[in-house]
């Protein structure tokens, strides 16, 4: 049982390396129908229900980059983190889940809240995230992407 479970693991870390190195998919993930811009959180205080949602959207759903991009403070350069976690399928169905909970804070443009990621045979990850609101826009912060990139053991850097 260690063993598959470390034979997994390297698995895991090449299909990473790989998907970042190449751009390829790790699985056949379907063409993307989602059109820049069409899920952005726009309203002046996020519900809980909108920051589930927008997380839904970047890691668990093929939308376009560029929608996605729309969604994150990194934009276009930050979206090789979102694709990569959707390409690997750790924290959507059938593997795994996610759901955004409180306490949430919220300090002029600035909101946060706390995200729970689950997938099959690992430890869940519990993260207070970040939000910023950039013209009008509630995107996931550069801070709590790198955060996620470091607890996931991601072999990419945070230069966005």
């Amino acid at each position: 049982m260690k063993i598959l479970k470390i034979v997994a693991g390297v698995v895991s870390t090449i299909a990473t390396v790989a998907a970042v190195t190449t751009g390829a998919s790790v699985v056949n993930a379907p063409v993307a129908s989602a059109a820049p811009g069409e899920f952005l959180i726009t309203r002046e205080v996020p519900t809980l229900d909108d920051l589930h949602a927008q997380v839904v959207f970047l890691i668990e759903t093929p939308a376009s980059d560029e929608a996605k991009a729309a969604n994150m403070e990194g934009g276009m350069k930050a979206v090789v983190v979102a694709r990569t976690l959707y390409n690997l399928g750790l924290f959507r169905a059938p593997l795994g889940s996610n759901a955004v909970t409180g306490p949430e804070t919220q300090n002029g443009n600035v909101h946060t809240a706390m995200l729970r990621s689950k997938t099959a045979g690992r430890p869940d990850l519990v993260a207070r995230v970040v939000w910023k609101r950039i013209d009008g826009v509630w995107k996931l912060s550069n801070s709590s992407v790198c955060e996620g990139v470091k607890a996931v053991g991601l072999a990419m850097s945070c230069d966005f």
